[in-house]
């Protein structure tokens, strides 16, 4: 146990803090993007979580480009707030797996498409989140 990094008590108060705004916010947006796709072709695809995916992956190819460009100089705050803590509470692979348990039942084209959708989708969004931090950090 002597190997184990030692956590900060502040730390822990950073991931708590992200972790429950992120979970919130997910909750919130899904929702949200759910109830708007009732009565639409899209209304048994979760697209709800979609969207909290790739806003996500977005946010963490963003964010740790960010970081990246900063090296050393970084805020002590921000890899367990943002990163860990909101984005980690706002992404589900968790729920998207159940949903495409669920879907993989009743529609599995539907189930292969979000799956693909999904993983492809979620890889541009961190390659562009990438692309405009090294953008805006290079300005």
């Amino acid at each position: 146990m002597t190997n184990l990094p030692a956590i900060k008590h502040m730390q822990l108060l950073y991931l708590f803090l992200g972790g429950g705004l992120g979970a919130v916010s997910r909750y919130g947006l899904s929702t949200t993007v759910q109830a708007m796709a009732q009565n639409t072709r899209l209304q048994r695809m979760p697209v709800g979580i979609y969207t909290c995916n790739m806003i996500g992956c977005l946010l963490i190819g963003i964010t740790i480009g960010y970081l990246l460009s900063r090296g050393s100089d970084q805020p002590a705050w921000m890899q367990p707030l943002i990163v860990t803590g909101f984005l980690g509470g706002f992404t589900t692979f968790s729920t998207f797996a159940l949903d495409n348990h669920k879907l993989l039942s009743e529609s599995p084209s539907s189930a292969i498409l979000n799956i693909s959708a999904s993983i492809l989708g979620s890889m541009i969004a961190v390659w562009l989140g990438l692309k405009i931090a090294t953008s805006l950090t290079q300005a």
